[in-house]
């Protein structure tokens, strides 16, 4: 099988967006749905497993907890319930905290809006990570979930592959540099797609096909 082919193997079999699991619709560039994602960044940036954060950020959705105003509006008690309800209930405390110190900070700082933050950064990757970070459960790790998706609407950002993904390029015969990857990929969205996919096949293993394919 040709590189194309595992490429070809990783995007249909496992090449759905985080953000598009928990719900969020990041194609929109919309302060909503850029909120959700950076909530979601948070998620996944916690020590517990990929499917559990893409539960509890559909979970905060489905309850209107996506949105900074209803964050700010609810009690605390509320928070916590929907997470330790949805495969957080070793971090709900924390993580409800976390949510409301982030739409706060959002809020404050950013009018509700992260396109801001993006014009702040000016095509600055280091500048995005520092401001992203300033988010409490964020941090570099959440930063950088975040920056891996947002490459797929944000063109400074695009191409970028970089911790799990790299690795399971490597082992999967994959280009690691990521305008080679890019290219293989043919699209953005394509190619946001097979550094998904990457990173699933890395923290979770490769799906069969994709095995096969790589054999």
């Amino acid at each position: 099988m040709t590189q194309h082919d595992i490429a070809e193997a990783l995007i249909r079999e496992q090449g759905t967006l985080y953000s598009e699991a928990m719900g969020a619709h990041i194609d929109r560039n919309t302060p909503q749905e850029l909120f959700h994602w950076l909530i979601g960044a948070m998620l996944l940036s916690a020590r517990i497993s990929g499917d559990l954060a893409i539960e509890a950020g559909a979970a905060l959705r489905a309850k209107d907890l996506h949105k900074i105003g209803v964050i700010l509006d609810t009690p605390r008690a509320k928070r916590i319930e929907v997470l330790n309800k949805n495969g957080y209930a070793r971090y709900d405390n924390i993580t409800a905290d976390y949510l409301y110190d982030t739409a706060t900070l959002v809020d404050e700082k950013y009018k509700r809006d992260l396109r801001r933050l993006r014009a702040e950064a000016d095509g600055d990757e280091k500048r995005a990570v520092s401001l992203l970070s300033e988010a409490k459960g964020i941090g570099e790790t959440g930063a950088h979930i975040f920056l891996r998706e947002m490459q797929f609407v944000w063109d400074e950002y695009y191409p970028r592959i970089d911790g799990p993904a790299v690795k399971a390029a490597k082992s999967l015969h994959l280009p690691e540099d990521a305008a080679r990857l890019a290219k293989l990929a043919s699209s953005r969205e394509r190619f946001a797609r097979l550094v998904a996919a990457l990173t699933r096949a890395d923290l979770e293993g490769p799906a069969e096909a994709v095995k096969k394919a790589a054999a």
